[in-house]
């Protein structure tokens, strides 16, 4: 949850959590259903015991990456590849949408449900990122592994759908919103029919909190609940204040459930959900301690239970549809440039009637063409697919999607492909001692680029940097050196660099070009300004308020009520 977010939060009576059972797993109808189709399914009941070994994995990459997992950070990178490993394992289309901020690169993922229509989209968000003060187990590992769970649900169930399924991860939530936002000013939300939001779901001390921003997705989430015989609230200080912002000024529906951050739990909400009253709804917030321990397995569980029941009503029917699988056998081979290989793709009619697949190939290597014997095929038939690559195809493993299109949806399936060739004959490395260097705003910083010969001879290398801060020269001392030979590289800043954490590129052009990076972290300069509301600041920043002055510790946009004393979170008293 972004820090502006001030929200109440959820705490479970254990007579509730007892009364809110899962929802009955996956039956099919007892009535016949028509030749060929397949009978409804019922909304699954996720196991709680699968969310929690994924947030296992996010502890753990948290524990490996410097306690957190920060949007631009190994760690929340680490986290991204565990997720979208398993949505490419299930079957998703998925994308990492790459966008720059703060002078770091963020990375969205983007997953689509290659099955049923393209239109209208239904779409689910969780923000994957933490904050930099510990590893977000609640804030937002928990609806980011219900989010996975449920989206591998999707997949093993295959339920009928009405609309189509898209499921985001997004980055940079916790510096604004910013990974949200950059997805609809980017990607646009045209299609998208509803955008369900899940942030915060298994806070300690929990409630349950409904949006009300669309009366119908509301009753929805209500219904369920009242089915468990769980009281709820409606979610009002948060309003506008995670992923879902961005959609609804857009003008798409939106919806979502949360169970609170810093907000006190009141005697009457104690007394209706049972917890503590007068404790926040979630004492780790935005803390070193919002680790595995931090999360109340029955509001996880009931939750991820009224998240699967939200898409069931929303996006599946009971109609039975036509659908297909794609798979390709071998799933990979060895060639060297110029040679060719053969894979047999073969299609099935999963449910419904057969129908006129068209196949065609992406992501092959520069030099190779790929082609089918036929193009198109009639679901349960297979196509003979040549993989040709040309004296020139650079040498290399490479993932070749082989790809259906049909009435019912696109398809994909992988070929993994190895090109072999001869290493360069002159090679070198490059690196960058010191890698992490700091400075105050106007002063500058040295390191030493090193390259060493790795294979064959010495040969001219030719340095440049690039992702320096404005304000800020980077040069080298030769600019140009033999490999074997070292350079001494000068960052200078200025009065009028931004404070912040960047990550230079030093690029090193030679027989091969490789890359090497240096992390500089510039301070800003003692005795800020004033703070002042509706100003964006950035980490490092300095400001004064009530006459003592404070350090911004996470860049954000200040809102009223974020005055420097009342958001530890945020600013720094120094």
């Amino acid at each position: 949850m972004n820090p502006k977010v001030k929200l109440g939060a959820v705490a479970v009576l254990a007579a509730v959590a007892m009364a809110a059972s899962s929802v009955a797993g996956a039956t099919t109808a007892v009535a016949a259903p028509a030749a060929g189709a397949r009978a409804a399914l019922a909304a699954p009941d996720l196991s709680v015991a699968n969310i929690q070994a994924h947030l296992n994995q996010f502890q753990s990459i948290a524990s490996s990456n410097g306690g957190n997992r920060v949007s631009g950070s190994a760690g929340y990178t680490a986290s991204l590849n565990y997720v979208k490993g398993k949505l490419d394992a299930a079957g998703y289309t998925t994308t990492i949408q790459n966008f720059s901020y703060n002078g770091r690169t963020h990375s969205n993922l983007i997953a689509n449900w290659p099955s049923g229509p393209a239109s209208p989209t239904l779409m689910l968000g969780s923000h994957l990122d933490s904050v930099s003060a510990g590893p977000g187990i609640n804030d937002n590992g928990s609806g980011s592994a219900t989010l996975l769970e449920l989206a591998l649900n999707v997949a093993s169930l295959k339920p009928n759908l009405n609309k189509h399924l898209r499921l985001a991860w997004w980055a940079a939530e916790e510096a604004g919103l910013v990974g949200s936002k950059y997805y609809v000013q980017n990607s646009g939300t045209s299609g998208i029919d509803t955008y369900l939001n899940f942030d915060m779901t298994a806070s300690p001390n929990p409630g349950y909190f409904v949006y009300d921003d669309v009366p119908a997705i509301q009753k929805v989430f209500n219904d369920y609940y009242a089915s468990k015989n769980i009281p709820t609230e409606i979610e009002t200080e948060g309003d506008g204040r995670s992923d879902h912002t961005g959609f609804k000024n857009a003008g798409v529906k939106v919806g979502g459930i949360f169970t609170g951050a810093e907000t006190r739990k009141t005697s009457a909400q104690a007394a209706k959900w049972g917890g503590q009253a007068n404790v926040a709804f979630d004492r780790c917030y935005h803390s070193s301690c919002d680790t595995t321990s931090n999360i109340n397995a029955t509001a996880l569980d009931i939750n991820a239970d009224a998240i699967a029941n939200a898409v069931w009503k929303l996006g599946v029917t009971d109609a039975p549809s036509n659908d297909y699988s794609l798979s390709v056998n071998p799933a990979s081979a060895t060639v060297q440039a110029g040679s060719s290989t053969t894979a047999t793709l073969s299609t099935q009619t999963t449910s419904g009637s057969a129908q006129s697949v068209s196949l065609s190939a992406s992501g092959a290597p520069s030099g190779t063409t790929v082609s089918f014997s036929p193009s198109t095929v009639t679901s349960g038939q297979s196509s003979t697919v040549t993989v040709s690559t040309s004296a020139g195809t650079p040498a290399g493993t490479y993932t070749i999607n082989l790809n259906g299109s049909a009435a019912s949806g696109a398809k994909s399936a992988s070929f993994r492909l190895t090109v072999g060739g001869q290493p360069p004959t002159d090679d070198y490395s490059v690196s960058v001692s010191p890698s992490t260097v700091t400075v105050q705003q106007g002063a500058s910083a040295t390191a030493t680029v090193s390259t060493a010969v790795t294979t064959g001879n010495s040969r001219s290398v030719s340095l440049s940097a690039s992702g320096a801060p404005s304000g800020t020269t980077v040069s080298f001392s030769p600019s140009t050196v033999n490999s074997g030979d070292s350079s001494t590289l000068n960052v200078a800043t200025s009065s009028t660099t931004p404070a912040g954490t960047y990550t230079i590129t030093v690029t090193a052009t030679g027989p091969v070009t490789h890359t090497a990076t240096l992390t500089l972290t510039v301070n800003g300069g003692q005795g800020g300004n004033e703070w002042a509301a509706w100003k964006t600041y950035a980490a490092g920043d300095i400001v004064t308020y009530g006459g003592s002055s404070y350090r911004c510790i996470q860049g954000h946009t200040a809102y009223p009520g974020w005055e420097p004393p009342n958001v530890p979170a945020l600013w720094q008293r120094i």
